[in-house]
């Protein structure tokens, strides 16, 4: 397995294909509007970063991360008690089903550890569902604590109603 670090958007199309994997199919299935999907990736890109892995040539994960402030749904207690601007936001971490359960995910959050940029950065954040408890664990593992929840309404992936969401932030100091 290879991990690069990248902002190019020539990985765009194949980010979204996983982003839409990840997040239109099984428990946590939601409708995902492409030209929002489209636009959210790309301000990531612009605004931060990728660690991306490959297996021959093919991505098979990724993190995507950038400033906490891009998180439009930052809770007011993460806001009030820290300094936004020196946080970095976990924005997603997707990793194709085929190759789940291997150590990806925690290869790329030991690489974005390994290289994230400290004097910019002290501390940093995600978000998940709670009823990811395999990510949460992985989470946990990697030294991130519970700090606080939010719920997010969701579209059913048929469109036909909503659904919500309980999602935790988790929170972990950069040192």
């Amino acid at each position: 397995m290879k991990i690069i670090q990248t902002s190019d958007s020539k990985y765009l199309n194949e980010i979204i294909y996983l982003y839409i994997e990840a997040f239109s199919e099984g428990q946590s299935q939601q409708y995902i509007d492409l030209e929002n999907l489209n636009q959210y990736i790309k301000l990531i890109l612009k605004e931060g970063y990728a660690h991306i892995a490959f297996e021959n040539e093919k991505i098979i994960g990724t993190v995507l991360l950038c400033p906490l402030i891009l998180d439009k749904d930052l809770p007011l207690e993460i806001s009030k008690n820290f300094n936004i601007m020196k946080c970095i936001y976990v924005a997603e971490i997707m990793v194709k089903e085929n190759a789940r359960g291997k150590g990806i995910g925690k290869r790329l959050l030991q690489e974005f550890f390994e290289n994230v940029d400290k004097n910019r950065f002290t501390d940093a954040f995600i978000r998940v569902w709670d009823q990811n408890t395999p990510a949460i664990s992985l989470y946990e593992k990697m030294g991130f604590i519970y700090l606080t929840s939010i719920v997010q309404t969701k579209t059913k992936v048929d469109q036909s109603g909503t659904f919500d969401m309980n999602k935790i932030y988790l929170h972990k100091k950069i040192n």
